[in-house]
């Protein structure tokens, strides 16, 4: 049984001593590839020297997370360009996109930062259509207006992954008929996301692509808890029941459509 954790950050792990073991974890339950995910210039190097560490373990992208868009955004992209240049490349750009859940209460305030995060993105999606690699969007309160942005990007739709897929079925409707794909994480396990679940069975097990994000959101039974790459395999369990699917089956599924989607 292969997995591909499509979404992942592991410098948490790397920075606490515990990676081998983590990784270890994975293999033991059949995560064979992962994608860890960059958000600033502080985890591009790591992720980069990972790679070449775990070679056709581990793959990596860089990306300028909308959180840590600030004032000093271009210095940051052209960082993140010297990237994309260089041996050992990204798989990916990502994650990028824009977030209106963390935005300060003092509304100036607020809109000088969507406004930054609105030109941050469409750069990034700009590098990555010039390089051809696809992008990890992060959406969060903001779906319409990262459909708008990429619309007008030139990025190929089918290019693009919406990470952490919070959306219902008419969204994702939206976004797999722009030819556009979404990914879900363990907080498809939860009870109340029925509309999540439902999101999945319309994008389809045929188009599936699962992640972690850990360590963030753990799947039930661990949630709550930290997560991590292996738990990929409890997110694949649960699917298995819930679409009445063979889990191998599933696996190798969503582990052909992650490795296409990234070109690996």
């Amino acid at each position: 049984m292969n997995w591909f954790d499509s979404h992942c950050h592991l410098k948490g792990f790397l920075n606490k001593g515990i990676l081998e073991e983590v990784l270890l974890r994975a293999e033991e339950k059949g995560v064979s590839r992962m994608m860890a995910i960059g958000t600033s210039s502080g985890d591009w190097e790591i992720y980069k020297n990972l790679v070449k560490e775990y070679r056709a373990k581990i793959f990596y992208s860089v990306g300028l997370h909308p959180c840590y868009v600030n004032e000093n955004y271009e210095e940051e992209l052209e960082i993140m360009k010297q990237f994309t240049d260089q041996p050992n490349s990204p798989a990916a750009i990502g994650e990028i996109g824009l977030d209106y859940f963390h935005l300060p209460k003092e509304k100036n305030e607020a809109e000088n930062i969507i406004k930054i995060q609105k030109i941050a993105f469409m750069e990034q999606l700009k590098l990555a259509a010039v390089q051809n690699l696809p992008a990890v969007i992060h959406s969060r309160n903001a779906f319409e207006d990262c459909i708008d942005i990429i619309d007008n990007s030139g990025i190929n739709w089918n290019r693009v992954l919406f990470h952490c897929f919070s959306e219902g079925p008419d969204q994702i409707k939206r976004l797999n008929q722009k030819g556009g794909m979404a990914s879900f994480t363990g907080i498809i396990t939860f009870k109340k996301n029925e509309f999540l679940r439902d999101a999945l069975k319309m994008q389809g097990v045929e188009n599936l692509i699962l992640e972690t994000d850990s360590p963030y959101l753990a799947p039930e039974p661990k949630r709550g808890k930290g997560n991590e790459p292996s738990y990929l395999a409890l997110i694949g369990e649960y699917l298995s029941d819930f679409l009445s699917c063979d889990q191998e089956e599933l696996a190798n599924q969503s582990y052909l459509n992650t490795s296409k989607f990234y070109d690996i």
